[in-house]
């Protein structure tokens, strides 16, 4: 009988063991760095440049014949509406009084669209650098903690394996019947613990995103502190979306919606989950991180694609007016 005491003591010991050194919680030494996509400069964007609430006023004949209503609000995104009107103008100009004065004054206020459009599109490429900088923070993140994962359920299946095969050697080899009741029955018990421990390996790490691209979008801002005032007029003017009724934030809002990247937003997990990606960070699962950078990345495809505004101006721009 004391030798059953024993063995049962062990098993207990072996269970112990085995839940303490593989429930160990991610160091708390990992630590992301929030700063790490942030602009190293906080960009001041002249009034200026701010495009206009609506560009009707600025609308004439020749703005209207020359452009379309899109090259026309991408040059307002670029704060460059009133600089292309001016061209048009002095281009008209040009081509009645040809001079060497007033070919030099197209080409001084060609330059000024040019450079005001520019600047709207390293604008749209380092928003969609940030964008991709969260991502790969936060996939970097995911994949450490899926790594640390599947390293404990590796170490939980080896112990069960081992704990399985001492229980049957256990009640095999001894003739004492309460020995292989306590061997069957301890051996079990510690294989659907350990079975267990391996369903809840759910480890978590502190993420914080203080400067966070993504809550703008949801809350379908009015402004913006976080994006240059072009890119932001771009993702809330619904002109810029395909179908001209919703914006491409709007649009992008209803995608993490409907396609399950987001809980009910009504329910308690949907408020705790918009507070977690929405807000200043806080503790992530793998999965949570890998949905974060998902949602980034849907949004940088969407900053990306304002190259092609800019290609249709630009390439409108270059036309010669006089050609039809």
């Amino acid at each position: 009988m004391k030798k059953a005491t024993l063995l049962l003591l062990y098993s207990a010991l072996l269970l112990g063991l085995g839940s303490c050194t593989t429930t160990r919680p991610v160091s708390a030494a990992l630590q992301t760095d929030a700063e790490y996509c942030v602009p190293p400069l906080v960009y001041s964007y002249d009034l200026a440049t701010t495009p206009l609430p609506a560009i009707e006023p600025m609308l004439d004949s020749g703005l209207t014949a020359r452009f379309s209503r899109r090259s026309l609000l991408v040059a307002n995104a670029a704060g460059a509406l009133p600089q292309l009107k001016a061209l048009v103008r002095l281009e008209r100009t040009a081509r009645l009084q040809p001079s060497t004065t007033n070919m030099l004054a197209v080409l001084a206020e060609r330059q000024r669209v040019q450079s005001r459009l520019q600047l709207l599109t390293v604008a749209v490429a380092s928003v969609s650098a940030e964008l991709d900088c969260e991502g790969e923070r936060a996939n970097q993140i995911a994949n450490y903690l899926n790594a640390q994962a599947n390293t404990r359920v590796q170490r939980l299946t080896v112990l069960s394996i081992a704990v399985g095969a001492v229980s049957g050697v256990g009640t095999t080899v001894s003739s004492n019947q309460a020995v292989q009741y306590i061997f069957g029955i301890g051996g079990g018990l510690l294989t659907a613990g350990l079975g267990l421990l391996t369903l809840s390996s759910h480890r978590t790490v502190s993420f914080t995103h203080p400067r966070n691209l993504l809550a703008d979008v949801w809350q379908e801002a009015p402004a913006s502190s976080v994006y240059p005032p072009g890119v932001w007029y771009m993702l809330t003017e619904k002109a810029f979306s395909n179908r001209g009724e919703n914006s491409v934030a709007h649009n992008t809002r209803l995608r993490w919606q409907r396609y399950g990247q987001l809980a009910a937003p009504d329910t308690k997990a949907g408020r705790e989950q918009q507070a977690l990606l929405f807000g200043n960070g806080g503790l992530y699962e793998a999965d949570e991180l890998t949905q974060r950078a998902n949602m980034l990345d849907e949004l940088q495809s969407s900053v990306r694609l304002m190259s092609q505004e800019l290609q249709g101006l630009l390439m409108s721009l270059d036309k010669d007016p006089a050609r039809p």
